[in-house]
This record gives structure tokens, C-alpha cells and sequence, in this order.
């Protein structure tokens, strides 16, 4: 499996947990290369937006670009919505962080971070 399908497998399956918790949900494929600040995964329901820019390693770290972060930031101030980097570490459940706690930090599969439950208000942080 290639690195895009890998990735791409993983922005379905995530809009697929949106549809089937009641949002409305779109892959932006080649969200990437755009010239604008497009996001990979769009999801709504009601007044709330969420975008998530997705990301899977086999590394134990990630660090998000600053340029990546900043087309992600333009995104949210022009939608009002909520953003998250979704990362899919090997082995691991995809673990949902907030644009303004990975900003200019490197995480790890193991720092905490919240589950799709607990982003979508399911389950409580513990």
C-alpha cells in the first residue's frame, strides 16, 4: 500500500465515523496541493464545523509544518469552525489533537490526546 492510499484509507474512514455519528462529512481530495487552505476532512452538524487534517507515520513522532498550520489557521478564522490533526500512528487508535496544541510542537503516539468519542462531546476526558 502506498503512503497516499494509506492516508486516504484513513481520511475515509474518518468521514465514515462522522456520517455515522450524524454529521456531515467530505474528503477533500487533493487537499494538499491546492493553492487555497483546504483541509483534508470537513464535517458538520448544526452550527458546528470541525476540519481535521489527517496524518498517518510509522515514525514514533510527528510535527506538523508551519505552513500546513498556517493554511490551517486561515481555514478556521474564514469558517469559524474547530481544527484537529487527526494522526494515525501504526498500532495505535487515531489520536485527535487541536490545531493550537500541535502548533510548533513535536507529539508522540504516546502523549495524550482526545479519542472521536470524546471530540465529538460521546465521552468525557478522563
Amino acid at each position: 500500500m502506498t503512503f497516499y492510499q494509506k492516508g486516504a484509507n484513513f481520511e475515509r474512514s474518518i468521514v465514515r465515523d462522522f456520517w455515522e455519528n450524524g454529521f456531515t462529512a467530505i474528503r477533500a481530495a487533493g487537499s494538499g496541493c491546492a493553492p487555497q487552505p483546504i483541509p483534508d476532512v470537513i464535517a458538520m452538524k448544526g452550527s458546528r464545523i470541525i476540519i481535521i487534517e489527517c496524518k498517518t507515520t510509522a515514525k514514533p513522532t510527528f510535527r506538523l509544518g508551519k505552513e500546513e498550520i498556517a493554511k490551517l489557521r486561515a481555514f478556521t478564522e474564514r469558517a469559524d469552525c474547530e481544527a484537529y490533526l487527526a494522526l494515525k500512528f501504526n498500532n495505535v487508535k487515531p489520536k485527535f489533537f487541536p490545531l493550537d496544541l500541535v502548533a510548533g510542537r513535536t507529539v508522540t503516539k504516546n502523549d495524550t490526546a482526545l479519542s472521536f468519542e470524546t471530540l465529538l462531546g460521546i465521552q468525557k476526558t478522563l
